[in-house]
């Protein structure tokens, strides 16, 4: 068996417009995660290098229509955010899972595996994904959903902010879900350490009767050797997770990741000193597969040897002296190889046999060298029940670690981790799902214990929150309690100073007539000559300026882009001239101004399109309330009025003719039918209550109280 290769970027887009997006992982790059994870879960269509501020002014409209919220380990993301989606943040546990969930209309599309939200993660190193689709109108399916979702409730209890849109994408799960009971069909169980040790709920699975024929254990990371006395058991470690159920003919594999495989050809060396020892071999010059094999015995005229695979074999020995001499087999250097040595010698006592399978972190492919270490995470388990024979496996996120799998998460206990388990018929190993793995014997092999470099302080942890609200223009920056004890500092955002003092903080920091520009959205925190970003959330995306320099669209260009008569970045563009007091190119579409006729087909358009049913609840809100929207031409209707520039009653006629628009379609029957018609019934309301205040009444003119007489239902 093998597992399907591939791009996980590649599997992220449906072909439809994505209605929300949770993202979660241990370390996190801002850079590629906006220019290439949004860029195909969003399908945007700019270039995020050759076209940089159209690219991000997509973006931004395109997060203000679908929520998006990646949560992440605090001490492991890098600096860089530019865009507005919500980062969340976990800093009092080790937060480890890897998933992307994208809901779409009829189905979510989920992904769990080792891959961390990095350019390494999603496509240089060796990563392995379980990738399902989930269709709403399945019982089994919404039973996987809804525990996922019930595991993002769980995480978002630990986010030290929660933002806006995490909320917004549950809302949105809880509104697809049919409460479906737990299905044993489901074919998927998924795994989560915040609410206990995952190998127990692993081990769950397998049949009470069954014995346990191999474990195979695949990590770029072991659990440590914690002591050197060969005599400790190995029940607490998680090669002995299965004591007592294991056959006595079991095995166990353990996949390591081989740090140093020599792929370019050395100096010849002697066979005769170079058994049980690695050599890589290519067939040819040409040949750009590169295999291994473990030459074991030589007699006069055969060389003995194991293959990749551990098998047994035999080539003629002039035939592998002649391969030495022309370098196309040469000796690998003694490999470098992580794992508790101690721990699996231990294990090794209650298994028949111990075998170590390698994965060589370079390669060579299509000619070239690559690089693609290990960082996939899997757990294999066959087991016989009777007379059948199945093999469970778990693949996500822990490493083969105590923490990772032993512990329950929580402060000063285990990580929060995740994974997929499923069970396939029949017998499987490693190399099964990962052929790229080489066998090789203890006596070729000797793990290390891997040392990690001690963290520095995260002094990002002494801001509490960083907000921004674009209705206000403010940003406020809130201390935790930890910044009592920071020393001298200076708070910026874009280069610019907001905040200083040699003093720990005890003010919250509050900036008036705030702009959230395309460089960056981050404070800095600055102490002892190095930067600390925090991400700052936004209040409401809908209320963002729909330019990055913060241009305010106008009636006119409003009513052009509501009636369909000119596209966004047309509107736009003619905003930017008409602020400049450039040629804006009004006359040629309106004349000398706008009609009647003008603003009542704009609503009539917009009303058409507020009632497309692939809209999502944040796209409907959007278009009712977001700076290019229906609310606010209304706003600009207000603005004219009380600047004198356009009467009363006028204003009053649009409203009306705005209240009757929207009166006079039917959304579609949908799951989000009633959060919408919230949106609108709260909508309206607002309008009515601003016509009241025109205070208009039918007096002595006889076509007021007609006109009034028309809409009065209406407007009511």
């Amino acid at each position: 068996m093998k597992i399907e290769s591939g791009r996980v970027l590649d599997r992220l887009p449906a072909e439809e417009r994505c209605r929300g997006a949770i993202f979660t992982s241990y370390s996190f790059d801002p850079a590629f995660f906006e220019e290439n994870v949004l860029r195909a879960v969003l399908r945007l269509t700019s270039d995020p290098i050759e076209q940089a501020e159209r690219y991000h002014n997509e973006a931004r409209r395109a997060l203000q229509e679908t929520p998006v919220a990646v949560v992440v380990d605090a001490g492991e993301r890098r600096a860089g955010r530019r865009l507005p989606y919500d980062l969340l943040e976990v800093s009092e546990v080790v937060f480890h899972p890897k998933s992307v969930l994208l809901l779409y209309r009829d189905f979510a599309r989920l992904l769990i595996g080792s891959g961390n939200l990095t350019r390494p993660g999603f496509g240089e190193n060796t990563e392995l994904f379980v990738s399902t689709d989930l269709i709403y109108a399945s019982n089994a399916d919404m039973s996987l959903l809804d525990g996922f979702d019930q595991h993002l409730g769980r995480i978002e209890a630990l986010v030290r902010r929660t933002g806006t849109q995490l909320q917004q994408i549950r809302d949105e799960i809880q509104r697809k879900s049919r409460s479906a009971s737990p299905s044993p069909s489901a074919g998927l169980a998924f795994l989560d350490s915040t609410t206990g040790p995952i190998m127990d709920q692993f081990a769950a699975l397998i049949p009470a009767d069954a014995l346990v024929t191999s474990v195979g254990m695949l990590a770029p990371f072991y659990e440590t050797d914690d002591v050197e006395d060969a005599g400790v058991p190995d029940e607490s470690s998680v090669f002995g997770a299965f004591a007592g159920r294991i056959a006595p003919e079991s095995t166990l594999d353990v996949g390591l990741r081989w740090e140093n495989p020599q792929i370019q050809p050395t100096a010849p060396a002697d066979l005769n000193n170079g058994l049980n020892r690695i050599w890589a071999f290519k067939s040819s010059e040409s040949d750009n597969v590169l295999a291994f094999r473990i030459p074991t015995e030589l007699t006069r005229n055969t060389m003995f040897y194991l293959d990749g695979a551990g098998q047994r074999r035999r080539m003629p020995l002039e035939e592998a002296i002649a391969s030495v001499e022309n370098r196309t087999s040469w000796m690998q250097p003694d490999p470098l190889v992580f794992a508790p040595r101690q721990t699996i010698a231990n294990a090794a006592k209650r298994f028949s046999k111990v075998l170590y399978w390698l994965h060589p972190a370079s390669r060579i492919a299509d000619g070239r060298v690559a690089h693609r270490p290990l960082h996939a995470k899997m757990l294999a388990v066959a087991y016989r029940a009777g007379t059948d024979e199945a093999t469970l496996i778990l693949m996500g996120s822990p490493n083969m670690s105590r923490r990772a799998l032993l512990l329950q998460s929580g402060k000063g206990l285990g990580n929060v981790e995740i994974g997929l388990a499923f069970s396939i018929e029949g017998r499987f190993e490693l190399r099964d799902f990962v052929p790229d793995l080489v066998h090789v014997p203890p006596s070729a092999c000797t793990p290390a214990e891997r040392e990690f470099p001690a963290k520095d302080r995260n002094f990002a942890l002494a801001i509490d929150e960083a907000s921004h609200d674009p209705g206000a223009k403010t940003l406020r920056v809130s201390w935790a309690s930890s910044a009592t004890g920071l020393p001298p500092w200076r708070l910026s955002y874009d280069g610019r100073d907001i905040a200083s003092s040699v003093e720990p903080p005890s003010a919250t920091v509050h900036v008036g007539d705030f702009t959230l520009k395309p460089s960056t959205a981050e404070v800095v925190l600055h102490v002892n000559g190095k930067e600390y970003p925090a991400p700052i959330l936004v209040t409401d995306l809908v209320g963002l300026p729909v330019t990055t320099s913060g241009t305010r669209v106008g009636l006119d260009e409003l009513l052009m882009l509501l009636s369909r008569r000119v596209g966004t970045e047309r509107a736009l563009l003619i905003a930017e001239r008409r602020n400049s007091k450039s040629e804006d190119g009004l006359t040629a579409l309106f004349g000398e101004g706008f009609s009647p006729t003008d603003v009542f087909k704009a609503w009539w358009c917009a009303a058409e399109d507020i009632a497309d049913a692939d809209l999502s609840v944040q796209g409907f809100r959007l278009r009712l309330e977001g700076a290019l929207g229906i609310g606010a031409a209304w706003s600009c209707m207000l603005d004219a009025v009380q600047h004198s520039t356009m009467a009363r009653e006028e204003a009053w006629l649009f409203g009306a003719e705005l209240l009757r628009s929207l009166s006079e379609f039917n959304l579609p029957q949908s799951p989000e039918l009633d959060a919408k018609m919230l949106i609108m019934t709260a909508f309206k309301a607002r309008v009515r209550s601003d016509m009241e205040a025109f205070h208009l009444s039918a007096g002595t003119r006889s076509w007021k109280d007609l006109v009034l007489r028309f809409y009065g239902e209406t407007t009511a």
